[in-house]
């Protein structure tokens, strides 16, 4: 049973809509579609997009102004559909929503940038430790895990475009937010998107500044990550620079999973 699955952050998903940017996405026949940066709560959104046939669709409460918010379009309906990571000075941001499909658990987070008005960078440092210790506390449960989003993190040097000679505190790549994305992989996680491509060059943001996107001059800040029990199920992961109207473009994820609903199990993580 192949799942397709993609993930975009569309930096407002009533005006992507309203200009034609969101729907032709679908064209994939995705099982599941996660967004980020919605803008907009569930109200607000237009109903054309609310009910659109063949998918249940959830969405976080956002607050009036907030460029958070994050939503799901799922054909099956999951067992459960929270919001949060359980910690209750984070969990009112509308960045998090979990998904619990029985095989496996869906996290769709738009994590903070992690700049000033919206936060600082401990703010997001912070953020990244409930969501570490919640990921865990999965992975100890016996969970498999499927984890999407912008992580507003590029995870190495080959993840953007002309990296610093040297070490730098510059928000997105500096050496404290890239090591919570080494403690996700020391958890046992993969970056499904460097399963089958090692080099350099592959963005998923660009700024709309100085005609980057058609330079090429990004970052790559969304990511699907998966733990071990699906790890031998992926099939492909890719990025969708095609799709245009966000400063981010979609990445797609696919999965091949066995026809029998067997339990998807994952090996005990160590305390360390």
């Amino acid at each position: 049973m192949i799942l397709t699955l993609i993930s975009w952050n569309v930096n407002g998903l009533r005006t992507m809509y309203d200009r034609k940017y969101f729907l032709p996405v679908f064209r994939h026949n995705p099982e599941i579609v996660c967004v980020q940066e919605t803008k907009a709560p569930a109200e607000k959104i237009p109903e054309k997009v609310r009910t659109l046939h063949g998918y249940h669709t959830y969405f976080s409460v956002v607050s009036p102004g907030s460029t958070a918010g994050v939503g799901l379009f799922t054909r099956q309906q999951p067992l459960s559909v929270g919001f949060g990571l359980g910690d209750s000075e984070s969990d009112n941001k509308g960045r998090v929503l979990v998904a619990d499909y029985g095989r496996f658990i869906l996290l769709n987070i738009y994590f903070p940038l992690g700049i000033k008005p919206m936060g600082n960078l401990g703010n997001k440092l912070k953020f990244y430790d409930v969501f570490l210790r919640y990921v865990r506390s999965l992975c100890e449960q016996g969970r498999a895990v499927v984890i999407c989003g912008d992580f507003n993190v590029a995870h190495t040097d080959k993840d953007l475009y002309n990296p610093p000679k040297k070490p730098t505190q510059q928000v997105g790549i500096s050496p404290d937010e890239r090591k919570k994305i080494d403690k996700l992989i020391s958890l046992g996680f993969t970056d499904t998107f460097r399963m089958f491509h090692a080099d350099s060059g592959h963005y998923t943001r660009w700024p709309f500044q100085n005609n980057s996107r058609k330079r090429n001059f990004g970052w790559r800040l969304d990511y699907f990550f998966v733990n071990e029990p699906i790890r031998p199920y992926v099939i492909n992961a890719t990025i969708l620079p095609e799709y245009s109207g966000s400063d981010h473009c979609p990445v797609m994820l696919e999965l091949n999973l066995p026809e029998m609903e067997i339990p998807l199990q994952v090996r005990k993580v160590s305390s360390g």
